[in-house]
């Protein structure tokens, strides 16, 4: 049964680069990355220091990670950072695209151009222009396998003047979709989409009362933490999942049912 396990679920020897894995969901997706045997590519844009925190972890824990700094709201920034990465690697076998940040909460009638454009570059553009420069290095990998991260406003519109944020997540299950297709049978591309998770961007940007509220309208009775969201992840990357791709996992405690 170990064995079984291993060959499933594990991950030894193969290459994994996490965008935005300095904090939150993004960090519990590379240490439970590096706890299934894979290297990991830690990116960052501003939170180094957090970065280099996930990868001393990662080596205390007999794992192997690095860090990579670069700025994914522009398609030079994706480049440089998918040349960093051939530095190391000939190929990359998975890609986790999980740079995302809600910005912040506006009425459209009141965001102006540049808040527009920042909640787009962050939560979609990046997402794009890792994957446009990431896919040669992926096609030299062994069964390689991209994930993307969504998120439950796709399908609800968000709670409460995300509409932005919940557009640019809905365009991420759109283009996990198209990408299946597109770069099939070579490499996979699926997507999960967490609920209300406990991060600090619902530190930063929710009121505690709702997401109380949220946690009493989830069926199993509580918002959900980063390292539910690892697992499913890991899952995707690996051989257990070898016959899936385009698809959407839901993480989100029974929040929303599609």
């Amino acid at each position: 049964m170990a064995d079984y396990l291993s060959r499933q679920f594990g991950l030894e020897g193969r290459r994994a680069l996490v965008t935005g894995a300095g904090r939150g969901i993004d960090r519990a997706v590379a240490l439970a990355l590096a706890d299934s045997g894979a290297e990991v590519a830690v990116h960052y844009r501003q939170s180094g220091q957090e970065a280099e925190g996930a990868v001393d972890r990662i080596r205390r824990a007999g794992g192997r990670g690095w860090t990579v700094q670069a700025d994914l709201a522009s398609s030079e920034g994706g480049r440089r950072l998918v040349e960093k990465v051939s530095r190391r690697w000939d190929g990359l076998d998975v890609l986790v695209n999980n740079a995302g940040d809600m910005v912040g909460r506006s009425l459209l009638q009141k965001a102006g151009d540049d808040w527009i454009e920042a909640v787009l570059r962050v939560n979609l553009h990046s997402t794009l222009y890792v994957t446009r420069e990431a896919i040669p290095l992926l096609e030299r990998g062994s069964h390689p396998s991209i994930v993307n991260t969504s998120s439950i406003a796709a399908h609800t519109g968000g709670a409460g003047r995300v509409s932005i944020y919940a557009a640019a997540k809905g365009a991420i299950v759109s283009l996990t979709r198209g990408l299946a297709k597109e770069l099939a049978p070579r490499v996979r591309v699926n997507a999960v989409s967490p609920g209300i998770i406990l991060t600090d961007l619902h530190d930063r940007l929710s009121r505690p009362e709702l997401l109380e509220a949220l946690a009493r309208q989830t069926p199993l009775g509580r918002n959900g933490l980063p390292e539910e969201c690892a697992g499913a992840v890991v899952f995707l990357a690996g051989a257990a999942s070898s016959f899936i791709t385009g698809q959407v996992i839901e993480i989100n405690g029974g929040l929303w049912m599609g």
